[in-house]
């Protein structure tokens, strides 16, 4: 015996009839048409998500080495060229193109026990990222900071 409301009747192929006289035949291939491109642009979605998180890795990178290499120098101005220099490498290094890019060395603090700290914002379009096809930019930023050791001379 079949459902409340559910007339099953057998056709000759041995498929069942809903009540209203259709069959389900195709019912499937007309899912995964509908399916498919949804899956597709979810997969995309993924796909730029991970490279913007990719480049906001490299610009957090090179902004914590070029507050590393800042720290260590023995004047302010010093520290404002190394941290420009390992910033512009690290930067390179990974294959970003920024533009436009800016830095922001504040050296404010320069003294034993004081700090360095850096800010790095980087305009990066979403063809350079590999992204081809996909129009505008994104700017991404990093920061980072650190202290200058207490018992060492700064000149």
């Amino acid at each position: 015996m079949s459902a409340p409301g559910l007339v099953s009747t057998p056709n000759p192929v041995g498929q069942a009839r809903l009540a209203t006289g259709r069959s389900e035949v195709g019912s499937a291939a007309a899912e995964i048409v509908i399916l498919t491109p949804l899956l597709v642009v979810l997969a995309l979605v993924l796909v730029i998500g991970g490279r913007l998180s990719y480049a906001l890795q490299d610009v957090d990178d090179a902004a914590r080495t070029s507050v590393e290499s800042a720290v260590i120098a023995s004047t302010a101005s010093t520290a404002r060229a190394q941290a420009a220099a390992a910033a512009n490498y690290e930067i390179s290094h990974d294959g970003l193109r920024c533009t436009p890019y800016t830095m922001t060395v504040d050296v404010t603090d320069f003294a034993p026990g004081g700090f360095v700290s850096v800010e790095l914002r980087c305009g990066v379009g979403l063809v350079t990222l590999g992204i081809p096809g996909l129009p505008g930019s994104v700017t991404l930023s990093g920061d980072a900071s650190a202290g200058i050791e207490p018992y060492r001379e700064v000149g």
